[in-house]
């Protein structure tokens, strides 16, 4: 990709130094603004030396697109100039620039084109602490956009979080509540299947704004927080472990804080899984100051935790979490849990396995066998490779127990969890414990 982008910016290069500027002004004017947006999607090793390289290309184009003449393509240029200024942290010359293309846009341009500098410049106002300059932006652009079209509808939701968060920002009551009447007015306007990622940015910041007023409205605490858990989990639908993994682990943190401010012993064992979740994505060195949010608010929860079984690990909790709730949450808690573990290395996965077995052998056969099942079911979706380890590891386990009672009713409940697979799984799970000295109970 990095290729890609390098070859493009090399032939518009080329491109730009065989166009006359004297005799050719508008076809050079073009490219160099082309050659800009190049530069500014090269992010490689120094961000900021491309962006400076955008702008000096749009410093050409802008020379050259007289605003009273050409205001449109001069607005363009100064609207991607802003974003350049904007990634570089220089926020008061991009909202100035933006608001200069705002101006020239009024006469001319397109209600799309008006709309998203609008919606930049509401933006930047809020990272420079105006929420109130940057509803008024955001107002204009909401109206503004076109939702006939699909990008305009994009643009439009995109407004309507922003402007949401700007609410939010304000650090009122009043204003969360205008935030979170915006993130709704969202929802309802929203296609799913159209635009994933603004549903699950909008789900996760009704979830904020929800845990917000949780803390501000005692009366109304548990349904806030409720709703927040919703929110949540329906963001992480979209915020896959791999594909956004920043995103999955800060909903998976506010998703466990939620869980956490409802109370319960069983909320606070989802919470704790949530923040080994959200860890476990999060690098310690590069994400060091999220990082030590989340775990700490793990030690929180431990604590708590500590008071109810003292002495359970976290692999303990985790079991006594999935023996204790519906199918289904069991079947997706069990899920998150293996897919994540599966990206161990092999010595690793097999001692987390081994460890998540010895704590579900310790629940008895009616607690462990759905557990167990849900498990094996899960690793029946994994390459082949996976099978081998997972049941080498609750073997191994099992092995371990002290307490010969308590062995049996854990191979009672691995055999009956195996004679709910599918005949050929049920006999190769069969034979290759066998082939390790399993022997059926």
């Amino acid at each position: 990709m990095a290729e890609d982008r390098q070859g493009v910016i090399d032939a518009l290069t080329n491109q730009l130094a065989a166009t006359p500027r004297v005799s050719r002004p508008h076809e050079h004017a073009t490219i160099a603004y082309r050659l800009g947006l190049a530069h500014a999607e090269t992010a490689g090793a120094r961000p900021g030396e491309s962006l400076r390289k955008a702008l000096a290309c749009y410093d050409v184009a802008a020379a050259i697109f007289d605003p009273r003449f050409e205001a449109v393509h001069h607005a363009r240029v100064l609207n991607a100039a802003g974003a350049a200024h904007r990634g570089l942290g220089n926020r008061e010359k991009a909202t100035e620039l933006w608001e200069k293309a705002a101006g020239l846009l009024e006469a001319e341009g397109t209600d799309n084109e008006r709309a998203a500098v609008y919606n930049n410049v509401g933006l930047a106002r809020t990272e420079m602490g105006n929420p109130a300059g940057a509803v008024e932006a955001f107002d204009k652009a909401v109206e503004l956009f076109d939702i006939t079209e699909a990008e305009g509808r994009r643009g439009h939701l995109a407004a309507l979080h922003n402007r949401g968060q700007a609410h939010s920002s304000m650090g009122t009551e009043e204003g969360l509540e205008l935030a979170l009447a915006d993130f709704e007015e969202a929802r309802a306007v929203l296609d799913t299947e159209e635009a994933p990622l603004h549903h699950a940015m909008i789900e996760h910041s009704v979830g904020v704004t929800c845990s917000a007023l949780a803390s501000r409205r005692p009366d109304e605490r548990q349904s806030f927080l409720t709703e927040a858990v919703r929110a949540f989990q329906e963001s992480l639908l979209a915020f896959a472990r791999t594909a956004f993994p920043y995103q999955h682990a800060l909903a998976k943190h506010n998703l466990g804080l939620a869980y956490a401010g409802l109370g319960g012993t069983a909320n606070l064992r989802r919470a704790l899984a949530a923040f080994e979740d959200s860890l476990a994505v999060l690098d310690p060195r590069s994400q060091a100051e999220v990082w030590r949010q989340v775990y700490a608010s793990l030690q929180r929860v431990e604590a708590q935790l500590a008071d109810v079984a003292p002495g359970a690990t976290r692999a303990d909790h985790f079991a006594a979490l999935v023996g204790g709730v519906r199918d289904d949450e069991r079947e997706q808690l069990i899920k998150d849990r293996l897919k994540r573990l599966f990206d161990l290395p092999e010595k690793q996965l097999l001692t987390a396995l081994a460890e998540l077995a010895a704590a579900v052998a310790k629940l008895g056969q009616a607690k462990a066998y759905p557990v167990i099942e849900a498990e094996l079911l899960v690793v029946m979706e994994q390459p082949k490779e996976f099978h081998a380890i997972a049941l080498r590891a609750i073997h191994e386990a099992h092995r371990q127990i002290a307490d010969e009672d308590l062995q049996t009713e854990a191979d009672q409940a691995l055999d009956q969890a195996i004679g709910g697979l599918g005949g050929v799984q049920r006999i190769h799970t069969r034979d290759y414990l066998y082939s390790i000295g399993w022997e059926r109970p």
